[in-house]
């Protein structure tokens, strides 16, 4: 199966192969497989992903990060071209991977992918994949109904005025993307209050939080709210952003607003059940082309 240049990504698409770190959103894209028809096998990352979650009827198996060569010999034998990858998985050092023997021969390639950034490990992951002949989905293609859609997902919209600030927050992050920081920003009374960093979205939320609770921050009801984008050029197949219900539960804390998103370019799970929570705590989520 090996190649020298990568899978077509329009070739139509055979049996799916999963392969998962922690949180909601491998277990939904499973469940809209398996609905549909189909059932995945799903690679879980060791230390990560939680194989009791799917259920006794999955096809799974669990993989430590240095077992690669084995989960390319069983997908081979499994004649799967075709993998998406989701979910969280804490960036391990190169010198944890412990690798095993038919592992080996790929560490050069994965040497240099960990010499930058997210972003650039992540393309580097993909890129070992297509070129040992696998097709590389993200997930808004094999579930595109998992994203952000255009506009509100509950009964709260925004106003002319957060329209405006919102825009600011987008040109933000675009600016910030060459420097493969985080994905979201707090904006609030027309400054930004915070920028995601290493500590991921909600640990963000939570610092505005404190500073709301401390006085060291005020925000005015229905003022504050929080953007979430890709960067510029981010391969979504692999790092969409994405928001979830502990998102919404940490916003409403932090005295925010609500969230604004690009639509189709952010998984949001499912809609109806966010929107409904959205509503609950008097928030706004929506998606903006």
């Amino acid at each position: 199966m090996n190649t020298d240049r990568p899978a077509d990504a329009a070739a139509p698409r055979g049996p799916l192969a999963m392969i998962v770190g922690s949180g909601d959103y491998p277990l939904q894209l499973a469940r809209i497989v398996t609905d549909k028809g189909e059932r995945p096998y799903i690679a879980a990352l060791d230390g990560a992903a939680d194989p009791a979650a799917f259920g006794d009827g999955a096809d799974i198996r669990t993989y430590r990060l240095g077992q690669l060569g084995s989960l390319l010999e069983e997908l081979r034998r499994r004649s799967i071209a075709d993998i998406v990858m989701l979910g969280a998985l804490p960036r391990p050092s190169f010198g944890s991977l412990r690798p095993e023997v038919s592992t080996l021969k790929y560490m050069p390639h994965f040497a240099k992918a960990f010499l930058g950034g997210d972003d650039h490990l992540l393309r580097g992951v993909v890129r070992f994949f297509e070129m040992q002949g696998f097709r590389v989905h993200g997930p808004a293609e094999i579930a595109p109904e998992m994203t952000a859609p255009r506009g509100a997902l509950g009964r709260r919209r925004v106003s002319p005025e957060q329209r405006a600030e919102l825009e600011r927050g987008f040109a933000l992050l675009a600016t910030l993307s060459p420097f493969d920081v985080g994905q979201a920003a707090i904006l609030a009374d027309h400054r930004v209050v915070a920028i995601e960093a290493a500590e991921g979205t909600d640990a963000m939320i939570r610092r505005v939080a404190d500073l709301v609770a401390r006085g060291r921050l005020k925000i005015g009801k229905g003022d504050g709210f929080l953007v979430k984008v890709p960067k510029t050029g981010q391969d979504l197949r692999v790092d969409m952003p994405a928001i979830g219900p502990d998102t919404l539960r940490n916003i409403a804390e932090a005295g925010l607003s609500g969230i604004g998103v690009r639509a189709g370019e952010v998984l949001v799970g499912d809609r109806a059940a966010l929107g409904r929570q959205a509503d609950e705590l008097g928030l706004f989520v929506e998606g903006f082309a």
